[in-house]
């Protein structure tokens, strides 16, 4: 019992003297009443001065029932695709079907969102194309936002332990606890079906395991300090399965291991050889193991993905032809093609490198007023497609048998020969010209020009009269040095045959000595459709200036297996995230995206919305802007107690020895959740990329689990400035207050997040929300 307890027993009336007392018989209800209000205060005072076994339980089950009740509340509506659902949605539909894609992100959140729906009856047949799609008839839909929810709402009882952990204040812990349950904006991240919450899991609970690594730090290598460790490695593991920005908790969790080991090292009695023991258990538990979750899961993705979507779907076209190999229904599966490229064979190209994309050309042309009339796109395509072939011609000859391919003996293309690339659905030969390029300005125009494959003698007329009048609209250019290509294989010798899946090989436009290249760049969506540019460029040692012959076709030459070219287990994983980080990299804000990309300095200030669904039911990611500006507040504090702290310290300062320990705890506990706070926000100031208000979310925890430290420590310290009567009622009267705050500001803007029934479209002057609207980018 606490010395605030027997302090309030003794001036309490025990009970069993209240049933001995005679008192009049209208007084017996007073009397009564002395204990009960005693009891009251006892357990107030009791809160206050930390809390019993029995009153640590009921806070923490009163707040782990709040959370789990105000993420499943509203679940169910709308009962329609809400957002980036019809992103995830999909894969989970996939992963039940077992067939390929790719996304941006690792696998370990999709693969737990499948593990959901699988679970509750889903069997994987909703396509969720687009917002607003209905989930009447699809059964176990539910299951999915019910299991996210359920990780969101976890995030209450790991705040509160995380500071119960670091503080040992029960006043802390519950004001943790009250931020993060009455948030709006995670609550919403919660309730549908996205890896957002899994991820805000796995971060908390990454740090939760740094608390319990901090707690067991004095008992080395026993079951308690093995569990800590281990936990930790788990949870890094599994955060880094989820999104990559898990790698910040990453950091924050090693940087702490390397300190802690650094100081173990400068403690001159201990052993070389026990440093290197606890070396090794770091690199154990939070390397080796965190690896081998990664590896674990991705090798899980990659056995339940076998089938191609098409055979030619972009999804797997992005991946190098081995890694196609293993998709059944994939083009490339079980192929058997000519080995060798030879004159008149119908090929695809498609560029070396990596997420290489195909050489492509339709049927539309180059703006004229930039580059002249009638220069038809090429360009580059990242799915297989009917307009990705391309015959393979002399540089003189045209095709002597009907079906267009020459007779005779197959004479191969060898390294050093000129080639003629003809465009099959068009009919036009890929040329170069002196103009630039029309988005990397720098390299040459390279596009496709009309040519009359099947009559040559008419073509040779057209051609004359072209000549004479170059203004003259007409279908058949000559063919000049324009449209030859020397074929260099990279590293080929003289006489060397262009192999199939194997060749690097560079195409090099004679008069200008530049080599086909993708630029990397994109097109105008306006006349370009977004695709790919590709040009001539003089640096004919850029890497992307490398094709390879993917698709070979030619029957008159024999067919043979490709098999021994498919990729293994470790090779597709390595080419995945290779591919996923050239992709991310490539992610900037275009178009629209320009507004709704939320750039990090508006986070914090919570000055933008976010409207995730607008269809007779409105819901806006804006998160409880009260709490969001309490925190701001305390993130400016928080550097200035912790200077004060070191200040006082260096100058000799003594506290007495409870308050130096609670102190201590304190200044801990806002050193890290600060460092982890950072480690979220700072680096995406550093990120090119589309961002949105959601990727805050994780820093706003450790901010509302910040506040929460100083402001317990704040309260706790009371008796530190005021007299000791006034203690008690100033520290219930702050307590009151904030939760009445936290409570209300929740009431105002809670709708907002869940959703509400709208008539129309938004109309600000007109809006529910109109007179609890602080900014005018509050879509609310």
């Amino acid at each position: 019992m606490s010395d605030s307890e027997e302090s309030l027993k003794g001036e309490a009336v025990p009970e069993e003297q209240v049933e001995t007392l005679e008192v009049p018989r209208e007084d017996v209800k007073e009397a009564k009443a002395v204990p009960v209000s005693s009891r009251v205060l006892r357990r107030m005072d009791e809160f206050r001065a930390g809390g019993s076994y029995r009153m640590w339980w009921t806070v923490f089950w009163v707040f782990v029932a709040a959370a789990v009740g105000s993420r499943l509340h509203f679940i169910t509506v709308p009962y329609k695709v809400v957002w980036d659902e019809a992103h995830f949605g999909k894969m989970v539909s996939w992963y039940i079907n077992r067939t390929f894609f790719f996304d941006v992100h690792p696998v370990g959140g999709k693969l737990l969102l499948t593990l959901f729906g699988y679970l509750g009856g889903y069997n994987g047949t909703h396509s969720f194309e687009s917002p607003d799609k209905p989930y009447d008839g699809y059964d176990g839909i539910m299951a999915m936002r019910v299991g996210c929810a359920l990780m969101g709402a976890a995030l209450v009882p790991l705040g509160f332990h995380i500071v119960w952990t670091l503080t040992k204040s029960l006043p802390a812990s519950t004001f943790a606890a009250g931020l993060i349950t009455f948030e709006v904006g995670t609550i919403t991240l919660s309730k549908f079906i996205l890896l957002d919450p899994l991820l805000l899991f796995f971060i908390m609970a990454s740090f939760h395991g740094l608390t319990f690594m901090h707690e067991a730090a004095d008992r080395s290598f026993s079951k308690q300090w093995w569990f800590a460790y281990l936990y930790t490695g788990a949870m890094l593991g599994c955060v880094m399965s989820v999104k990559f920005v898990g790698l910040f908790i990453v950091l924050v969790v090693g940087l702490y291991a390397a300190l802690d080991l650094w100081q173990k090292l400068g403690e001159l009695d201990r052993p070389l050889l026990s440093v290197a023991a606890h070396f090794m258990a770091r690199v154990l538990t939070l390397i080796l193991l965190p690896a081998a979750i990664y590896i674990s899961v991705f090798f899980i993705h990659d056995q339940l993905l076998f089938k191609a979507k098409t055979l030619h779907a972009a999804d797997e076209g992005t991946f190098s032809p081995g890694f196609q190999m293993r998709l059944k229904t994939n083009f490339l599966n079980n192929i058997t093609q000519p080995k060798q490229l030879a004159f008149g064979n119908v090929i695809t190209l498609r560029n070396a490198n990596l997420a290489g994309i195909y050489l492509h050309s339709h049927n539309a042309t180059y703006p004229q007023e930039k580059v002249g009339k009638n220069k038809q796109q090429l360009t580059g395509f990242g799915a297989k497609d009917v307009n990705n072939y391309f015959k393979v011609l002399f540089p003189e000859e045209d095709p002597d048998l009907e079906n267009s391919f020459y007779d005779g003996l197959p004479e191969y293309v060898m390294n050093g020969d000129w080639v003629r690339l003809y465009h099959l659905t068009t009919g036009s030969l890929v040329s170069c010209d002196r103009n630039m390029s029309l988005v990397t300005r720098k390299h040459h125009l390279a596009y496709a020009k009309a040519y009359n494959l099947t009559d040559p003698v008419v073509a040779a007329k057209i051609n004359k009269a072209f000549d004479e009048d170059p203004e003259a609209s007409v279908s058949n250019p000559n063919v000049t040095m324009w449209q030859l290509w020397s074929v260099h294989i990279v590293g080929g010798k003289p006489g060397e045959a262009v192999k199939v899946l194997d060749s690097r090989v560079k195409f090099i436009c004679l008069p200008l000595t530049c080599a086909l290249t993708w630029s990397r760049e994109k097109l105008p969506l306006k006349w370009g459709f977004n695709q790919q540019e590709i040009t001539c460029s003089k640096n004919v040692m850029d890497e992307h200036t490398n094709w390879m012959v993917e698709h070979n076709m030619n029957p008159y030459l024999k067919n043979e297996s490709f098999s021994h070219l498919e990729s293994g287990f470790f090779s597709r994983m390595i080419e995945t995230h290779r591919v996923m980080t050239f992709i991310n990299a490539r992610l900037k804000p275009e178009g629209e995206d320009r507004y709704n990309s939320h750039r990090p300095w508006m986070w914090p200030f919570c000055l933008k919305s976010q409207v995730w669904f607008d269809v007779y039911f409105r819901i806006v990611l804006l998160g409880n802007p009260i709490i969001f500006w309490i925190n701001l507040v305390f993130l400016v504090i928080v550097p200035g107690l912790i200077i004060a702290h070191y200040y006082r310290l260096k100058r000799g300062h003594t506290d007495r020895p409870q308050v130096r320990e609670q102190k201590e705890r304190m200044i801990f506990a806002c050193k890290w959740l600060f460092l982890a706070y950072l480690f979220h926000y700072i680096p995406f100031y550093t990120m090119d990329r589309i961002l949105y208000y959601h990727h805050y979310f994780p820093a706003l925890q450790f901010s509302s689990m910040l506040t929460a430290v100083v402001f317990g420590y704040l309260l706790e310290s009371l008796d530190t400035w005021l007299p000791v009567r006034k203690v008690r009622l100033a520290f219930h009267w702050a307590t009151g207050v904030f939760f009445a705050i936290v409570l209300y500001s929740f009431h105002l803007y809670c709708y907002v997040g869940y959703g509400h029934p709208t008539v129309s479209g938004f109309n600000p002057d007109n809006s529910t929300f109109k007179n609890i609207r602080f900014f005018d980018s509050w879509e609310i």
